[in-house]
């Protein structure tokens, strides 16, 4: 009897390690860990993205050029979606009359900040990116990115 339950321990303990193995493998693709506050999170879990529309309070993974040098993988909550009213007066901004933020003229650094200007309804394909956090770099000064450039929906953990 003694070595029909080490059989079954042994086997108990390779089906552990299969799991751990595919769990290891799978599931590094599918997290995503900021480095800065500007969401308020940290830690997000990535999937597909699907043929659905984006909308006001998703979070997304997309790339954007910030510079010649590269292109830039950013994570940010969607502030204004497709068809709504986007506004921009003296540096704060709305969508649909509900307050999103306030641009900030230089960075950190003392250095000058672009301001993204724009009034009236967000473009299809068209998505203003926005982070909590009032030093989060986003939409207020780089404008719109379009839908194309999302490389995944992300759900915040943690």
């Amino acid at each position: 009897m003694p070595v029909k339950s080490n059989r079954n321990r042994s086997w108990q303990i390779v089906v552990a390690i299969t799991a751990a193995l595919i769990i290891g493998l799978w599931l590094p693709g599918h997290i995503s860990v900021t480095l800065t506050p500007s969401l308020g999170y940290r830690v997000f879990f990535l999937t597909a993205v699907g043929k659905e529309a984006f909308k006001e309070g998703d979070y997304l993974l997309f790339a954007k050029r910030l510079d010649t040098a590269k292109i830039n993988r950013l994570l940010k909550r969607v502030g204004c979606a497709p068809g709504q009213q986007l506004s921009t007066v003296n540096g704060e901004y709305a969508c649909d009359d509900h307050f999103l933020g306030r641009a900030m003229s230089s960075d950190s650094k003392g250095q000058p900040l672009p301001q993204f200007v724009f009034n009236g309804q967000v473009p299809d394909g068209s998505l203003f990116m926005i982070g909590p956090h009032p030093r989060s770099y986003d939409s207020r000064y780089f404008g719109f990115i379009h839908a194309d450039s999302v490389l995944n929906k992300s759900y915040p953990l943690w």
